[in-house]
């Protein structure tokens, strides 16, 4: 159990600017868990990058996980160990699993239940598949977030009433223009929150919508939806003049519009108001913009609080929810506590097989006109005296497990000769809390 190790950052602990140096275009992502899994090392691991979070979820023998993995993703974005460490959470055993279940249910998110984690988490687990990055406890593990997922939205109020990062965006918006007919909406990318805005803009009446994106087909396939028109990048100075909002969530790993842009766009408007949605990370405006006459620029981290206050007819439920996450995660541990102690279990049959038949030839090669029914008889009587011996044995070793005993489980794998078929222990909350005490 306490090979389950999770390490990350999130809204709670790292400000936008590390959030961003963090982030991993989706085109990096398979690489960065290649050299992940390598400096743990391990055969399992799921990474997660999203605007509001980066995780590593893993399945690792490492004493040191923690150590290495910060020391990776700082490596990886040129930071430097001790100011990442900082930052970062970090999950081993029960805590990890417990954490995996509330990131897929919504339960760790800036907008408390929101259904946008568990489509995330989907795709980064089955990158991470596609890759070979998992394996039978990271697969069971994630199998049984998503369901854990399902019950929390299906059995509590948790995600009713929900108020979401767009939701608020548009109440803004109306805040600043009287009549949206009239108004124009740029949206610049293909990013889901960036569309549920456009959304919510349209049935608040938004009067005309154009969308740009690096793919025209990609632009024009989401312009269809919204009966708005689609654009080339490369038009996008020509057509900012004209938005009246800008939505913009893009994967640059860049800054694509700069206050120079909005300076110039702004001359043309004639000071014009124009409210200004970055959903990116990293950003995909510069800050600067916000300085300028009639630019009204807000970022995910902005409208965390208007968000947070919205949270509380939702957060009544989160006792029904913390309930939901403890009884599954018992179930799960049960069962990866009895799963884990298949190897010696399976060791301990094998030597006593083997026992059984070398006995057996020894009688049937001193005995050799022994008739074939006897030898059946034998044979069978040996197998159910084996069974019976070890039936004992076997079921201590799985109740032992299911308690997650595993030093009783080690000391008697010792006394009967096959602690090989038992991996050293990761160290406990405890020991590891002692030697970083200890550093």
């Amino acid at each position: 159990m306490q090979r389950y190790v999770v390490l990350g950052v999130n809204h709670k602990f790292a400000p936008l600017e590390v959030r961003e140096r963090l982030a991993y275009p989706e085109r990096k992502l398979p690489g960065a868990l290649k050299q992940l899994r390598e400096g743990l090392p391990c055969d399992e691991a799921v990474l997660l990058s999203t605007c509001n979070r980066v995780e590593v979820y893993a399945f690792a023998d490492a004493a040191d996980a923690r150590d290495r993995l910060i020391a990776a993703l700082a490596a990886d974005h040129g930071m430097k160990p001790d100011y990442l460490e900082s930052l970062c959470y970090f999950h081993r055993g029960r805590d990890a699993v417990e954490h995996v279940l509330r990131v897929c249910g919504g339960l760790d998110s800036l907008v408390l239940g929101e259904t946008q984690i568990l489509s995330q988490v989907k795709r980064a687990y089955l990158l991470a598949q596609s890759e070979g990055a998992t394996g039978k406890q990271l697969n069971g593990l994630f199998h049984k977030a998503f369901h854990v997922a399902k019950r929390l939205h299906s059995e509590t109020a948790i995600g009713q009433g929900q108020v979401s990062i767009s939701s608020v965006a548009v109440r803004f918006v109306r805040r600043i223009f009287d009549d949206l007919g009239s108004k124009t909406a740029l949206l610049i990318g293909a990013g889901e929150v960036g569309e549920l805005t456009l959304t919510y803009l349209r049935e608040a009446g938004i009067g005309r919508v154009v969308v740009v994106s690096r793919s025209l087909e990609r632009a024009k396939e989401i312009a269809e939806r919204y009966k708005g028109d689609a654009v080339p990048v490369n038009l996008l100075e020509d057509y900012l003049p004209a938005a009246d909002v800008v939505i913009t969530q893009t994967a640059a790993e860049d800054r694509i519009l700069s206050k120079a842009q909005f300076a110039k766009s702004q001359r043309a408007r004639g000071y014009a108001p124009v409210f200004v949605l970055d959903l990116a990370v990293p950003r995909d405006v510069e800050e600067a913009a916000a300085e300028l006459d009639g630019v009204f620029l807000y970022n995910v981290d902005d409208l965390e609080q208007v968000v947070a206050e919205n949270a509380e007819e939702r957060s009544r439920e989160l006792d029904k929810c913390a309930a939901i996450v403890r009884s599954e995660a018992d179930e799960f541990l049960a069962g990866f506590q009895t799963y884990a102690a298949a190897p010696l279990i399976t060791e301990l049959r094998e030597k006593a097989i083997a026992v059984k038949n070398a006995e057996l030839d020894r009688v049937f090669a001193k005995y050799p006109e022994m008739p074939e029914d006897q030898r059946r008889e034998l044979a069978a009587f040996s197998e159910r005296l084996v069974n019976k011996l070890l039936h004992p044995q076997i079921q201590g070793i799985k109740d032992q497990a299911a308690r997650g005993d595993t030093e009783s489980i080690r000391r008697l794998a010792l006394a009967l000769g096959i602690d090989k078929a038992v991996p050293p222990a990761p160290p406990s909350p405890q020991e590891e809390a002692a030697r970083k005490t200890g550093d």
